[in-house]
């Protein structure tokens, strides 16, 4: 059977679909347990379809860990701070790191440490790239006042991680202290962006 050929309105119209489905699955099963089926099934559409976007459900869920990430910049950080016309405070900084591990608004907090691994055996998401996560990180930190001069791009990227990980791998922490744990790891994040004093 000859592969469909879709137009390119159309093609963007299936990808956003798709990847609209695929966070309130990931909640509901985990990534495991969100097969290509469920995918398609949730987007009403054929599951050969997901196919021409996509050659296993790894590389979707890279693209949907990007996706998502892309679509809480503009939830987290408002349009007049996007466009340079007011800067963050150290509050709004720690508002957006909470909502990092957040299981209502972060992806993060739906994966584990296998999902991941899983992801950096047949994906290039997780592979660390110091150049291309400092810019990420500069991107974000260019809309926060009082930055510290000596900024540690590097060392932020990795604390942000660190955080991340914590969050996937909550079941493996004492639960007890998981609150006071991210608090810690927050507070580290922030002492490392902010001038004090």
């Amino acid at each position: 059977m000859p592969k469909r050929v879709f137009a390119e309105g159309e093609k963007e119209q299936l990808k956003f679909t798709m990847l609209e489905a695929g966070f309130p699955l990931l909640k509901k099963y985990g990534m495991t347990h969100t097969t290509i089926s469920k995918i398609t099934e949730a987007a009403g559409i054929a599951k050969g379809t997901f196919y021409h976007f996509w050659k296993n459900k790894e590389e979707y869920m890279a693209d949907l860990i990007q996706y998502h990430r892309q679509k809480m910049i503009p939830v987290l950080i408002s349009e007049d701070v996007l466009k340079g016309e007011r800067k963050l405070g150290e509050e709004d900084a720690r508002k957006y790191l909470y909502a990092i591990v957040d299981e209502e608004i972060s992806i993060y907090p739906h994966l584990t440490l296998e999902d991941e691994a899983k992801l950096f055996k047949n994906t290039d998401i997780f592979e660390p790239d110091i150049e291309k996560e400092s810019a990420i990180t500069s991107g974000l930190l260019q809309h926060l006042d009082n930055v510290r001069k000596d900024v540690n791009l590097p060392l932020i990227a990795n604390m942000s991680k660190l955080l991340v990980i914590a969050s996937e791998s909550r079941e493996e922490l004492h639960e007890a202290v998981y609150k006071e744990t991210i608090d810690t790891m927050v507070n580290a994040i922030l002492n490392l962006i902010f001038e004090r004093g």
